[in-house]
């Protein structure tokens, strides 16, 4: 997969470099200007979006509790009604009697009771009815009140309120139309456990949900009822489900599928083209579910209107910025199509040719440039014969250098065969390590040598140093034998040990012999070579100056001015070029300590060549 996109990735950039000068720039135009305002756009309209999406389901959720307002205003309405039937004593002492009533006990009780009972109806018009289903067969209907219980046996919800054992509970009635009502039912019982009947209380839907039954609701929202029989509730006059083409059963089917238990709800759906939105708020003495549906047609039309402006105008703008800049560019290639022309000739050999263009802007100093371009390669074409010229000398000096310097070895070697037939063999040695000395120095073909070959430079300079002082200076060596290829600079080690000699053995070389120790390790991806002396040392003063001069070394004009004064100018230069060949990250580190040693750690990265042999001692 990630060859694939690397592959449309080249096919792209070999496109765009292949287009003209004014296609890349209306290319440009379409992604700086339209890429970005369609994602503007899109984060706009999407933010609209959400953000009416969220005040929709916001109002829906406030219309939503004040309806729970208005029910539980109305559920304790008909509580209190229930609640006066069933304390009422007259009542239940009349019900409960096992003889039958005489003539002016039935008067007796519609003048009072009766008048009382049915008063609490006329007292609160939003109460329906007001039944009481007496199981005691001797007692006579009156209605509008009173009636046998036999008459509610064999209801849906009888054998459920004997089932509840004096709780209420509560039922909406599967009628239809504007007659639909919601009942609560309560057990009447005197004394506690012995039954005396069923009470009923009730009230018309349109007056229980005064929200769900009004006209107020605008046409793109409505609220239903959902009961714990799957029946939806509803005003029919205006409904929305028919502008959403769906029907109340559908609305369930959807609202069961998606449901997930929880109190408060709201679900997302798409019927055909209309998209819209139900909150739902669970009732739970009740058990049912209200629920608002809102249509989002108009929302999901404005966001559409919204990201459809903004695009045309970008467009729109793309388009006029592409005309105006085809003009411009037009106008600019044509000056570029003269230099172009002028190079043509030029690279067909002709370097006369002259650009007659002029002008401040950036065509104007490229004709500039251009022009002494051409003057500058006629110099160097002019330079170059002189040049060839003078390599053919300086090979014939080479020549010449190479034959004196194989001179120069053979008298040493006659010299040295001289030596050795008087028995002269301290000078024979000597005579050795110069001739050692003298080839490693003149044979600078590379910078980079191998560690073994250095160190070798320095045994030979080392043996030539002791014949001066009288053979009073060793040096000893730790070199893995891993580690004999490691790539160095040439002439690196070198002048660290003549500055060891030189400034810190031969003060004490009277008094002890000098030893010079070379030390080679490895420290993660580096190599670290210690050149160490038993010398005098240096105090911290000295020190911490040597240890400045070469931090802050690297700015030529402080380099100038040490090697006026050949301050360090060895060690500097060694550091420097490290620095200069691997990074500032190496280079050389020094330590010592008065009247004891120094040392000089050289740091290098770990670069071991192939060849390398067995440098220990």
């Amino acid at each position: 997969m990630r060859e694939k996109w690397k592959e449309m990735y080249r096919k792209s950039a070999a496109w765009i470099s292949g287009m003209s000068l004014q296609k890349k720039l209306v290319f440009l135009y379409v992604v700086i200007i339209l890429a970005p305002v369609l994602i503007f756009t899109w984060n706009i309209s999407k933010n609209r979006f959400e953000t009416s999406i969220h005040d929709a389901r916001q109002e829906s959720e406030y219309l939503l509790e004040l309806e729970k307002m208005n029910i539980e205003e109305n559920k304790e309405k008909i509580r209190r009604t229930a609640q006066i039937v069933v304390a009422n004593q007259a009542l239940t002492e009349f019900i409960s009697q096992d003889e039958e009533h005489t003539v002016k006990e039935l008067l007796d009780f519609k003048r009072s009771t009766f008048s009382e009972v049915l008063q609490l109806k006329y007292n609160n018009p939003a109460i329906e009815d007001i039944n009481v289903y007496a199981a005691n067969p001797d007692v006579k209907e009156m209605w509008p009140l009173l009636y046998d219980e036999d008459r509610v046996e064999e209801s849906g919800w009888y054998q459920e309120v004997l089932e509840h054992d004096g709780i209420e509970m509560w039922r909406l009635n599967e009628a239809g139309g504007a007659t639909q009502k919601l009942s609560l039912y309560r057990e009447l019982e005197y004394p506690k456990d012995e039954h005396l009947g069923i009470v009923e209380i009730t009230m018309l839907l349109t007056n229980f949900f005064p929200k769900v039954f009004n006209d107020l609701e605008n046409s793109d929202s409505q609220l239903f009822v959902l009961d714990e029989q799957g029946s939806i509730h509803f005003q029919q006059r205006h409904s929305l489900l028919k502008d959403l083409g769906i029907s109340a059963l559908e609305l369930k089917d959807h609202f069961y599928e998606r449901t997930s238990g929880e109190k408060n709800q709201t679900m997302m759906f798409t019927n055909k083209e209309y998209p819209f939105m139900v909150v739902s708020s669970y009732v739970e003495d009740l058990e049912i579910q209200l629920l608002r549906v809102v249509s989002l047609e108009e929302i999901f039309l404005e966001k559409n209107q919204l990201r459809m402006v903004i695009i045309f105008g970008a467009i729109v703008l793309v388009i006029l910025l592409s005309f105006i800049t085809h003009g411009l560019i037009s106008l600019i290639l044509k000056k570029l199509h003269l230099l172009i022309e002028s190079m043509k000739k030029v690279e067909k050999g002709d370097f006369t040719v002259d650009v007659d263009i002029q002008g401040k802007d950036e065509i104007g100093r490229l004709s500039n440039h251009y022009r002494n371009m051409l003057s500058k390669i006629n110099t160097l074409i002019a330079e170059s014969v002189h040049k060839e010229a003078a390599t053919k000398e300086a090979e014939l000096n080479a020549l010449k250098m190479q034959i004196d310097s194989h001179f120069l070895y053979n008298t040493l070697e006659n010299i040295k065969m001289m030596a050795e037939i008087d028995g002269k063999y301290d000078i024979s040695d000597a005579l050795t390590s110069l001739g050692e000395m003298m080839r490693y120095n003149l044979k600078w073909k590379k910078d980079i040598v191998s560690l073994q070959e250095e160190v070798s430079h320095i045994r030979n300079y080392v043996d030539l140093m002791n014949i001066r002082l009288d053979q009073r200076l060793d040096v000893q060596m730790a070199i893995p034998p891993h580690l004999a290829g490691q790539d160095v600079l040439k002439m690196s080690f070198q002048p660290i040990v003549e500055n060891a000699v030189k400034h810190g053995l031969q003060p004490v070389l009277h008094e002890r012999k000098g030893l010079i120790t070379i030390e080679v390790f490895t420290e993660e991806k580096d190599i670290k070579i210690v050149i160490s002396d038993n010398g005098i040392g240096m105090d911290a003063a000295t020190l911490q100056k040597l240890r400045d001069s070469l931090r802050e070394g690297t700015d030529m004009s402080d380099t100038s001015n040490r090697m006026k004064t050949g301050s360090g100018i060895g060690l500097y230069n060694v550091h420097e070029r490290v620095q200069l060949y691997y990074g500032k990250e190496y280079g050389l580190t020094i330590n010592s300590e008065e009247g004891n040693y120094t040392e000089v750690i050289v740091t290098l990265p770990c670069l071991v060549l192939e060849g390398g042999g067995d440098l220990s001692a």
